[in-house]
């Protein structure tokens, strides 16, 4: 049998939304924050398969080179990016001590409620003109605004982190000539990180909100940072993230700043694509896996979809059958995962909103 539900444990992290989380998955919300629930084989948490013969995905199948996670968010996470794949293996043969792995790690996610992120440098003039109204409201800010004018976002990264931390508290006394979703969010991260130099770096990148199906994609060198909400994100299955601020964990500012892609990104959100009725995709540049939404419903039937290799789905929704040209079927409910495999065909039925990863 290649087609089986899954399950975990939610993870459990400072910055988790137990409301949320718990709400998507119908369980009792616990006292202390959960953020995750993996649906994967990756060895740090490898999905159970849920059935009389149990075990986990690992087990019962092997290695998948992708990891589908409900992500939910109640207070930001760090300031990141992720390497790419060439670079992580030679620094993993390096034994450098922030890989943990040789592979790369190609994130989307997309929100199930309202999501807000930092996603990507700012375009480079829209950027330049809150640096020059800083530079205005205090002279501290002047050599950062000529920095960027002259050579852009490496060197102003470099700049920032060299500063002295007490920046940070002019940058919060002086952030309301950048606007007020800005100053709140500058307060937000003082509040949480005081001195940190993630602070200033959020300045520096797009500040996005997501609506419920729309999505970012994280490709390697993309700085990004989850700041609030409920999503589903896909990435490869990896660990390496480097790390630059707003956070307790390790950081690697000079390997972050190695790996960066320092060029603008004007447009964060992704351009999903409807197929056909009930079924879109959302189209990115990873070669781990394809993502799509599905919304069957009475009259709406997804019927023999191929599946090349593997799949996961997760229903954030009402409730999807899922069928194979293997004469198996399996119905799962909102906060519920299946696995299929080894078929050459597929198809969802039933009233409901889900995600699809195949790998």
């Amino acid at each position: 049998m290649t087609l089986f539900a899954l399950g975990n444990k939610p993870m459990n992290y400072a910055w988790g939304s137990s409301p949320l989380l718990s709400d998507l998955l119908g369980i009792e919300e616990p006292d202390y924050p959960i953020a995750e629930q993996w649906f994967g084989t990756h060895p740090t948490a490898p999905a159970k398969v849920l059935d009389s013969t149990g075990g986990s995905l690992t087990e019962r199948y092997g290695e998948l080179g992708y990891l589908v996670k409900f992500l939910a968010a109640a207070n930001p996470l760090s300031i990141q990016a992720h390497p790419a794949k060439e670079h992580a293996a030679q620094q993993f043969l390096n034994h450098h001590p922030s890989y943990s792995d040789g592979n790369h790690k190609p994130e989307l996610i997309i929100a199930v409620t309202d999501f807000r992120a930092l996603c990507g440098f700012r375009p480079a003039a829209e950027l330049q003109a809150d640096l020059d109204a800083l530079a205005q409201a205090h002279e501290s800010f002047v050599p950062l605004a000529e920095v960027f004018g002259l050579g852009g976002y490496q060197p102003a990264m470099q700049w920032i982190y060299e500063s002295n931390p007490e920046l940070i508290l002019t940058l919060v006394a002086h952030a309301s000539v950048l606007g007020r979703k800005r100053d709140r969010l500058i307060e937000q991260l003082f509040q949480l990180y005081g001195q940190d130099h993630g602070v200033l770096v959020s300045v520096l990148m797009n500040l996005v909100t997501l609506s419920p199906g729309e999505g970012l994609y994280l490709p390697a060198g993309n700085i990004h940072a989850y700041l609030e909400g409920l999503g589903v994100e896909v990435m490869a299955s990896s660990d390496n993230v480097l790390r630059g601020g707003l956070t307790s964990k390790p950081v690697d500012v000079r390997e972050l700043l190695r790996v960066l892609d320092y060029t603008e990104l004007a447009e964060p959100k992704i351009a999903v694509k409807k197929l056909s009725k009930g079924i879109w995709e959302y189209p990115t540049t990873a070669e781990d896996f394809n993502v799509y939404r599905v919304e069957p419903s009475a009259s709406v039937m997804l019927m023999d979809l191929e599946l090349p290799n593997t799949g996961i789905v997760v229903c954030t929704q009402g409730e999807l059958t899922i069928s194979t040209s293997k004469d198996e079927t399996l119905t799962i409910g909102r906060g519920n995962s299946a696995f299929m495999a080894d078929a050459r065909l597929f198809s969802v039925t039933g009233n409901g909103t889900g995600f699809i990863a195949l790998g």
